[in-house]
């Protein structure tokens, strides 16, 4: 009864905000179950040659549907990421398919996945992709402008020795279904926007979420590391963000610390919002309040990280949520007359 509790605990906190029902696409496919079964077969050779490029090249993309059978369709992928596909033993990457090939499925022309790979090796590999899978949840426990997020064992079947590797991973979401959900579109070409451009309580909660995951990594006027979509009638933009793995609550070992915006070591907390009234951050802290027993179930009821993991995230959960309630948050983002203690 207890195993039972948690699985129907973890599922209801793992379920984003703000899904509806649409046309279907082939990230719809994928929400039958908590882990999905993958198999991505290319030429390991090709990958490593092309990991300083964009060029594409071909794979097969099979994974198993609500009945267990295995779907198979054809794509290309190529290496992804400024950073990481310099520093990963096994780079991130992107899957393309043919618009034309899901039409005749009966799916949405949605044809653009990301791939969070393990880039490690070793178990240092496997606990950062889980660790930045449960980040990925938990903001869109936040937010309706928050990408789909799946947890993937990706089996890699290289064309050329057949050798197989088996790893876990993260599968998100083409930026343009979120936006088709939200009536927007992406902007890519909104570099160096006014903060009055923007939803105030999306980038509110944004900066807030990125402080408390302990992470410096991005930029709005830069469009780094997130996503800025624009409504298609009109009215403020919104952020959407991603890659979490240089923040505190990820810990990849390959983070360095940002010593531009203050930091010592990876994980120190830097506010980098721009609102210094607490006026204006109450609704946000009570919010992130609100949330605080629902964070820390998700982490503590996530098996397939290890007690440790789930015991370092928790820890550092914890160090947000007591320095919020004693007002030192406020202390450190410089910001007046935020309300303490704040109740959840």
């Amino acid at each position: 009864m207890k195993t039972i509790f948690r699985t129907l605990l973890l599922a209801v906190c793992l379920t984003p905000l703000g899904l509806r029902a649409e046309n279907p696409t082939l990230f719809d496919q994928f929400e039958h179950t908590e882990l999905l079964k993958l198999e991505l077969e290319f030429s390991l050779d090709t990958m490593y040659a092309k990991v300083n490029t964009n060029e594409e090249y071909p794979a097969v993309f099979r994974f198993q549907d609500a009945h267990g059978a295995w779907v198979e369709l054809s794509g290309e992928i190529r290496a992804r990421g400024r950073y990481r596909r310099r520093v990963c033993d096994f780079p991130p990457l992107r899957i393309d398919f043919s618009k034309k090939d899901l039409r005749a499925r009966g799916l949405a022309d949605y044809d653009d996945l990301k791939l969070v790979t393990h880039c490690q090796t070793g178990r240092k590999g496997k606990e950062a992709v889980l660790r930045e899978y449960l980040t990925y949840k938990m903001y869109q426990q936040l937010s309706d402008h928050a990408l789909r997020a799946k947890l993937v064992e990706v089996t890699y079947i290289d064309t050329e020795s057949n050798q197989k590797l088996v790893k876990y991973g993260i599968l998100l979401e083409d930026i343009d279904e979120l936006a088709a959900r939200k009536n927007s579109v992406e902007c890519e070409e909104c570099f160096g926007l006014s903060t009055v451009e923007f939803q105030q309580d999306n980038l509110r909660t944004h900066a807030m979420f990125q402080y408390m995951i302990g992470n410096v990594d991005w930029s709005v006027p830069m469009s780094r590391n997130l996503k800025i979509l624009k409504p298609v009638n009109g009215g403020l933009h919104t952020v959407v963000p991603y890659d979490f793995d240089f923040s505190g609550l990820v810990n990849v070992g390959y983070a360095v610390p940002s010593q531009e915006v203050g930091q010592t070591k990876v994980g120190d907390r830097v506010y980098l919002g721009a609102e210094r009234s607490g006026s204006e951050l109450q609704p946000t802290l009570e919010l992130f309040k609100s949330k605080q027993d629902t964070f820390v179930a998700m982490v503590e009821n996530f098996d397939f990280l290890s007690r440790s993991g789930r015991r370092e995230m928790t820890e550092y959960l914890d160090s947000f949520y007591v320095a919020l309630d004693n007002g030192l948050v406020c202390e450190d983002m410089a910001i007046q007359g935020c309300p303490t203690p704040l109740s959840k």
